[in-house]
């Protein structure tokens, strides 16, 4: 059974929705699967709302109930920006031993961390997961096409390399201060896997890389299908 858990408002009245997916077993375990923390990262979005179609007709087994954030930034994914609608990199806004105010990356420009849990999407963020718990996390983000991981997670990101046969890495090789991997990985000791997937260049490029990931993101969740 697939429902909306709960949902939150952003600055600009866009809705955050928390949903899941119930276990048969009424286990009180559960994971989080997270897409959209940057506006101008679409394939998570697309990769959970393709597995919840899949999902919503089918008979299936976890012994986890899953708990999906489709995307985290609606502010930024209207602006197809990577910050959200106040110019805050999601990414870097979390009140971590190592926060900074400024997001470094090489690759996009360095943006505004704005100040320690700032943006409603972090609070909300922050409470969902002080009350689901997880067991599990997996935050899927695109273009760098490596697994990365935080916290006593080596053992699951391992398997996801194995089962997506993307390579694994120890970092992504630039400061990540203030992130949501070193606020609930390594702060709080939640297994969290971060998932970057090969960037979407035209919308036939979704599909496959939903279909290359698609083992991976099922084998994490230990689903199985009757």
């Amino acid at each position: 059974m697939i429902k909306n858990a709960d949902r939150a408002a952003d600055d600009f009245g866009n809705f955050i929705e928390l949903l899941k997916i119930e276990n048969s077993s009424q286990n009180s375990e559960n994971l989080l699967l997270i897409g959209g923390f940057h506006g101008d990262e679409p394939e998570g979005e697309f990769i959970l709302c393709k597995m919840i179609d899949e999902l919503k007709d089918a008979v299936f087994n976890s012994p986890y109930n899953i708990y999906i954030i489709p995307c985290l930034n609606p502010s930024g994914k209207l602006k197809k920006t990577r910050a959200n609608g106040n110019g805050i990199d999601l990414n870097r806004n979390y009140p971590t031993a190592n926060f900074s105010a400024i997001s470094i990356n090489p690759h996009t420009g360095n943006l505004s961390a704005g100040t320690p849990a700032s943006e409603k999407e972090t609070l909300a963020l922050i409470q969902w997961v002080e009350r689901i718990r997880p067991q599990r996390i997996l935050s899927i983000h695109s273009d760098l096409h490596v697994i990365d991981y935080d916290g006593p997670a080596r053992e699951l990101a391992l398997q996801m390399a194995q089962d997506s046969g993307y390579p694994l890495v120890e970092n992504i090789g630039y400061p990540t201060t203030g992130s949501f991997g070193t606020w609930a990985g390594i702060e709080r000791c939640i297994p969290l896997i971060t998932l970057e997937t090969r960037k979407a260049e035209r919308q036939e490029d979704f599909e496959k890389i939903y279909q290359e990931l698609r083992k991976a993101v099922f084998n994490f969740c230990c689903l199985t299908l009757k």
